[in-house]
C-alpha cells in the first residue's frame, strides 16, 4: 500500500493500520525528512529517522505534513507497543506543539547557546553548549531541555551563538580525493571534506553555513552520507532550513 499525504492525512493512515491490526513497516517521507514506524497488531512497537531511534525521533516528524508520500510494506514484526495507540498519537500531537512554540526562539536543538553566569539551571551553558548536549548533561528527554533552552532565551539567561552542534562532524567522504585530483565543480564542498578538518573550522575559514547546511541535507537525505547521528543531524538541519527560509 503507498500513496500521498494529499489524499489521505497521516493520522487517517495511522488509525486506519490501527484499525485493520495492521502488522509491518510504514515508511513515511515529507519535504526529504524520512520515518519509519514498525507496527504490530496496529500497534506502533518502534521507529525512528535514519539512524535516530525511538519516541522522540518519532514525534519531532510532523504529525499533519501537508505534502508527502506514505508506503506501508506488511510483514512480521515483534516487539512490545510504546504506549496505547490513542495516547500515543495523543502525545505525538502534544509534542508537536511544544516543538513548534520553542522553535519561535530556537531554530534547533543544535543551536549552541551561551549565558554569562555560572547560574542553574543554565550553568552548563557556560562556554556554550547545544541544546541535545545540555539534555545529556542534565539527563532529561531532548524535549525537556528544549524547554529550559526556550525559557532562558525568553527570559534573557541565555544567548545564540553562531554554532550547532553538527559543527563538530569531521567528515571523510570518499570522493576527496579523487575530486581533488581531477576536474571538479567549483561549487561542490566535497573536496573539502578529507577528514582534516571539522566542518566548523571550514566554516570558520570562510564556507558559508547555508551552504553546507544545504550540501549535508541533500547527502543525508539521498543516502550518499552516512555519518554516525545523521539521523537526528538531518531532523535538525531541516528545522534550521525552514527558519532560515521563515526569516
Amino acid at each position: 500500500m503507498e500513496g500521498s499525504f494529499r489524499t489521505i492525512p497521516l493520522t487517517g493512515l495511522l488509525e486506519m493500520l490501527h484499525a485493520n491490526r495492521g502488522t509491518g513497516v510504514l515508511h513515511l517521507e515529507s519535504l526529504q525528512l524520512p520515518l519509519r514506524l514498525y507496527f504490530e497488531e496496529g500497534e506502533v512497537v518502534g521507529g525512528g529517522i535514519l539512524d535516530w531511534e525511538g519516541f522522540e525521533a518519532i514525534t519531532s516528524f510532523p504529525l499533519h505534513p501537508a505534502e508527502g508520500h506514505f508506503r506501508f510494506k506488511a510483514g512480521p514484526v515483534r516487539g512490545v507497543p510504546l504506549m496505547p495507540f490513542k495516547v500515543f498519537l495523543g502525545e505525538w500531537a502534544r509534542m508537536n506543539d511544544q516543538w513548534s512554540r520553542f522553535r519561535t526562539l530556537l531554530d534547533s536543538p543544535s543551536r549552541v547557546l551561551e549565558t554569562p553566569r555560572a547560574v542553574e539551571p543554565f550553568a552548563i551553558f557556560v562556554g556554550g553548549k547545544s541544546v541535545r548536549a545540555a539534555a545529556k548533561s542534565w539527563g532529561v528527554p531532548l524535549i525537556i531541555a528544549a524547554e529550559r533552552a526556550w525559557r532562558g532565551l525568553r527570559e534573557g539567561d541565555l544567548t545564540r551563538l553562531r554554532k550547532y552542534a553538527w559543527f563538530g562532524l569531521r567528515i571523510r567522504h570518499p570522493s576527496a580525493r579523487r575530486t581533488q585530483a581531477g576536474i571538479r565543480d567549483p561549487e561542490d564542498i566535497t573536496v573539502l571534506l578529507d577528514g582534516s578538518r571539522n566542518l566548523g573550522e571550514l566554516i570558520q575559514a570562510g564556507l558559508p553555513i547555508a551552504k553546507v547546511r544545504a550540501y549535508l541535507i541533500e547527502h543525508i537525505a539521498s543516502g550518499q552520507l552516512e555519518a554516525p547521528g545523521r539521523g537526528w543531524i538531518l531532523r535538525d538541519l531541516l528545522w534550521e532550513l525552514e527558519a532560515q527560509e521563515a526569516s
